[in-house]
C-alpha cells in the first residue's frame, strides 16, 4: 500500500510545505483536504475520492475547492491530449460527472461547518460512521482526540496506518489504545521541546511527546507531520537528540511515498 503526502505544513502553506493533505492513491482515500490537495491530479487512479476531514480549520478543508481543477487536470494529464476550442467542453463536462461522486466525511460538527462554507459543491456530505469499508477490504475507524479532532485508523490485511493532527500528546492519551500497533503512524509535531509550553497552549504535540506516543503505541515506523512554518518552531536539528525514544521515526516533507 502506498501513502503519498501532498501536503505536510501547518497554519500556512509555505515554498517548503502545504497544508494537511495525505493520498492513498490505491484506494482514492485522502486525509484532509489542505493546499496539499493542489499535488492531487498527477496521483489520482480512481474515478471516485473518499475525503476524511480531521476537523474544520481552513488549512485542513481548503483544498476542497481544488478538486473541480484536480479532475480536471488529472484528466488531461491521463488523455495527453492538446487542449483546445473543440475538446475543452469535454474536459470540462468530465470534472463536473467527477463532483458527485466525491465523498467528503466528517463527525457532525465539522460536517455541518464546513458544507456551510462550500454548500455551493456538488459533493456527498457524510457523517463519520461507527466503522467505513475501503476499497480492497479495508476498514475505518474513527476516535474523538483532546483538541475536538478526529483521529483515523485505516486497515488492510497486512497494511495498518493512523493518522493523528491537531492534538496534544500525553502520556495517557485515550487515542493510544486506538493506533496501537500500527504499520505507519503520521502523528503531528508542531515545535521544539523547549517550546513544549507553546504548542500545547495552541493545541499541538512538540517532539518527545511526539515520539513518546509511538513508543507506547508499539507502532512500527512514525513520520511526523504538520510542522510549523515559523521558523523558531524547527525541530528538526533536534530530532538526532531524541531518537532513542523511539528510533524508527522521520520528518516528512511534501511528495514523500511511503510504502507500508
Amino acid at each position: 500500500m502506498k501513502l503519498v503526502l501532498l501536503g505536510t505544513g501547518g497554519f500556512l502553506p509555505t515554498d517548503a510545505a502545504q497544508t494537511a493533505c495525505y493520498f492513498l492513491p490505491e484506494v482514492g482515500v485522502m486525509l484532509d483536504a489542505g493546499s496539499g490537495t493542489f499535488h492531487l491530479p498527477k496521483y489520482l487512479q480512481r474515478s471516485e475520492l473518499d475525503v476524511y476531514l480531521s476537523h474544520a480549520h481552513g488549512d485542513h478543508t481548503s483544498g476542497l475547492v481544488y478538486l473541480f481543477a484536480s479532475y480536471f487536470t488529472a484528466d488531461y494529464l491521463r488523455r495527453g491530449e492538446t487542449l483546445d476550442a473543440d475538446n475543452i467542453s469535454s474536459f470540462v463536462q468530465r470534472a463536473n460527472e467527477a463532483l458527485p461522486r466525491t465523498r467528503v466525511h466528517a463527525d457532525e460538527k465539522t460536517l455541518t461547518f464546513v458544507q456551510s462554507i462550500f454548500a455551493y459543491l456538488p459533493y456527498q456530505w457524510l457523517p463519520l460512521q461507527t466503522q467505513e469499508s475501503l476499497p480492497n477490504g479495508g476498514v475505518l475507524t474513527h476516535f474523538m482526540m483532546e483538541c475536538e479532532t478526529v483521529g483515523y485508523r485505516l486497515d488492510w490485511p497486512g497494511h495498518s496506518l493512523a493518522y493523528i493532527t491537531d492534538t496534544i500528546a500525553r502520556p495517557d492519551s485515550i487515542y493510544l489504545d486506538h493506533i496501537r500497533g500500527v504499520d505507519l503512524l503520521l502523528h503531528e509535531c508542531n515545535g521544539p521541546d523547549h517550546l513544549s509550553a507553546l504548542t500545547e497552549q495552541i493545541g499541538h504535540s512538540h517532539l518527545t511527546s511526539a515520539l513518546e506516543a509511538a513508543a507506547q503505541a508499539q507502532v512500527k515506523r512514525l513520520v511526523l507531520i504538520h510542522s510549523s512554518p515559523i521558523a523558531s518552531l524547527d525541530y528538526s536539528k533536534d530530532l538526532e537528540s531524541v531518537r532513542s525514544i523511539f528510533p524508527n521515526v522521520e520528518i516528512g516533507y511534501d511528495g514523500m511515498e511511503i510504502d507500508f
